[in-house]
């Protein structure tokens, strides 16, 4: 091997170190996790699946788990609604439709996140310290993001899909495949006893 390609390799072993290092602690998809659909209410009760709640794990390009990493999820091309309002740990930016929470030490985020309406294409975007994640669907009891609270023209939407249209995506809360009688429990839950909070303007 001569002293010219000795150098030369050398040197991009020592480029691929310092790339190595410097995407350390930088989010990455590849190894990051993300749930499939983003289901909300009203009242900030974490739904939708097991565990209940959004959840977002942040890993690095060495599949490290990354804390103090700010998750953001943005709604503002899904046509869904943001409520000024969120739980405590949950920053909201009306202005540009979003909810944000900070990973803990395992690199780990749950949003019981309180939303309005639904968009049943993957149109929620997920992203860590300004990394996106990924997109996903949106859903929330309060159905039509009309009034404030899951009120009656939710229940007109879901009985509409409860009766007639088991398949239906927007009403399935527990993210069971389809609407049925574990929904209608959350569903009920918020219609007879959710908040009446302001949406973002």
């Amino acid at each position: 091997m001569t002293g010219m390609v000795r150098k030369a390799l050398l040197i991009a072993a020592g480029f691929a170190v310092v790339a190595s290092v410097a995407s350390a602690g930088v989010p990455d998809p590849r190894f990051s996790t993300i749930d499939a659909v983003v289901v909300g209410d009203v009242s900030g009760t974490a739904i939708g699946g097991t565990p209940a709640g959004f959840d977002v794990t942040v890993r690095d390009v060495s599949n490290a788990p990354l804390a103090g990493v700010t998750v953001t999820l943005n709604f503002s091309t899904a046509g869904m609604k943001v409520f000024s309002t969120q739980n405590a740990g949950t920053t909201v930016n009306c202005p540009a439709k979003s909810i944000s929470r900070v990973t803990n030490g395992a690199g780990a985020v749950n949003f019981g996140a309180r939303v309005g309406k639904f968009n049943n294409a993957n149109t929620v975007e997920v992203a860590a310290n300004g990394v996106v994640l990924g997109n996903v669907k949106g859903r929330s009891t309060d159905i039509d993001g009309s009034d404030g609270k899951t009120g009656l023209g939710d229940l007109v939407q879901f009985s509409g899909a409860f009766l007639t249209n088991p398949a239906a995506q927007e009403t399935d809360f527990d993210l069971s495949g389809g609407t049925g009688l574990g929904d209608l429990v959350i569903f009920s839950g918020e219609f007879l006893t959710g908040p009446t909070l302001a949406y973002c303007p």
